[in-house]
């Protein structure tokens, strides 16, 4: 079932200072389940593979980096979401640049070995580098940061 609605991009409340879209409905009814839902998102028009969060004030996506730089919408605007629940297993991609240079350092091993939540966030800190530069000097931290493990 595809869930359509609009909502406004709020702060998450508590420690984590995230801007998040809330769903409103309920996770537990629509999917069976108070946890993490794994989602396939259209955001004004642009699909992301997302994950719908729970939260005391119910689930909620997170409006990261990656939406934000493509819709171009900020704090308090609307966005116009669709929403299905992602029934095949995912699995993270690691970019063939990042995978070569890991192994290279000899460390593709340890990053693999890693879960995806982390190898999926360390990705994603590599990605959103603008210049090529911040980008191997990300790749370098991360594999100093895996040899000392």
């Amino acid at each position: 079932m595809v869930y359509e609605f609009d909502s406004e991009i709020k702060m998450l409340e508590g420690k984590m200072k995230w801007k998040v879209v809330y769903f409103p409905y309920s996770a537990s009814e629509a999917f069976g389940t108070n946890g993490k839902v794994p989602v396939q998102i259209s955001v004004d028009g642009h699909e992301f593979d997302h994950t719908l969060l729970p939260s005391k004030n119910g689930h909620y996506l997170v409006y990261n980096e990656f939406i934000r730089r493509v819709v171009h919408k900020e704090l308090g605007d609307n966005l116009h979401v669709m929403l299905k629940k992602c029934e095949e297993e995912r699995n993270v991609v690691v970019p063939e640049y990042i995978a070569s240079l890991l192994e290279g350092h000899q460390v593709l091993g340890v990053f693999l070995n890693q879960p995806d939540y982390i190898k999926r966030e360390q990705i994603n800190h590599i990605e959103l580098a603008k210049k090529e530069e911040t980008k191997n000097n990300r790749i370098l931290a991360l594999t100093k940061k895996l040899k000392e493990k």
